[in-house]
């Protein structure tokens, strides 16, 4: 692993909420794992941070549900814990956001970071999520403006997935690959022609890693990073997964308003436009979604 090449020291702090590696993991070896909600661990008992990376938060479209009325609270909670926190140990920080900051588009475009963020609609679960995030964004900002040696970094990843993503968080991928590998209805939400630009998770990470050493200059900035090439149909996904399984599984279109209630709300149709990381700091993606779809499927095998 990189990082223990690089000789670095790790601290994660979680509560474990949504986590799929065990304590015993061999991933974690030589990681400092404090099991706490952030918020309730006392910065100044903390080690000396060199950099801080905030990629904590509810997540999912179906993960988000239980948190309604409650979101926008523990996403700023922790924003504000993590800038007293690099503030503190004089670090910077590297925020992970989402690609729903951007909110509705009417049509197919291509996201760039300087786009308007647009909100419509009702004032769903998602809409928090997504509001509290941008809000996040906009709080980081505004301190670095009045406290200028605090540095910052904000990461928009789009439609991340791979090995290990859950499917109870309403995750598709890892959904549709459970269903055929058991022989389920695949359940495709709606007519199945929503949009989607998955990327690989490590290649999330590379763009993590890049965006957090990028030059003194190219900091206190937004980044996308998403697979634009990547962007097919939830339908082809489907398609592909039962092809690749050889499953005898149906696709079948529902209405998720049955399965998960009334405040599910689908995300809107959100493709990136990453030529910033790649132009200013070399970002390559590098598998196309029909290997991402191989390394899920070999993955849940197993």
């Amino acid at each position: 692993m990189k990082w223990k090449e690089l000789g670095w020291k790790i601290t994660v702090i979680d509560n474990l909420s949504t986590n799929t590696l065990q304590l015993d993991d061999p991933l974690l070896e030589n990681v400092t794992v404090i099991c706490e909600d952030m918020v309730e661990v006392a910065i100044t008992t903390l080690p000396k941070f060199d950099m801080i990376l905030h990629l904590a938060s509810p997540v999912g479209p179906v993960g988000v549900l239980k948190h309604s009325g409650k979101m926008a609270r523990v996403i700023l909670d922790d924003i504000y814990w993590v800038i007293d926190c690099a503030i503190y140990h004089d670090c910077p920080l590297v925020f992970i956001s989402t690609s729903e900051i951007y909110g509705y588009r009417p049509h197919k475009s291509y996201l760039k970071e300087g786009d308007d963020k647009v909100l419509k609609g009702d004032f769903t679960v998602r809409n928090e999520y997504a509001m509290a995030k941008l809000l996040s964004e906009i709080v980081i900002d505004n301190n670095a403006k009045i406290n200028p040696n605090l540095k910052y970094q904000i990461i928009r990843p789009f439609n991340v997935t791979g090995a290990y993503q859950l499917p109870d968080g309403g995750f598709v991928l890892p959904r549709f690959v459970d269903q055929a590998l058991n022989g389920e209805d695949i359940t495709v939400y709606y007519d199945g022609k929503q949009l989607r630009a998955f990327t690989w998770v490590k290649d999330i990470v590379d763009g993590i890693h890049l965006v957090s050493e990028a030059p003194e200059n190219l900091w206190n900035q937004e980044w996308n990073v998403g697979n634009e090439k990547n962007e097919n149909t939830i339908l082809y996904l489907a398609e592909k997964v039962k092809r690749l399984i050889n499953s005898e599984s149906k696709i079948i279109f529902v209405d998720p308003t049955t399965l998960h209630g009334k405040h599910f709300s689908e995300a809107p149709e959100k493709i990136p436009d990453s030529e910033k990381i790649k132009n200013l700091l070399g970002w390559t993606p590098t598998k196309n979604v029909d290997e991402i779809i191989e390394e899920v499927v070999s993955f849940n095998k197993k």
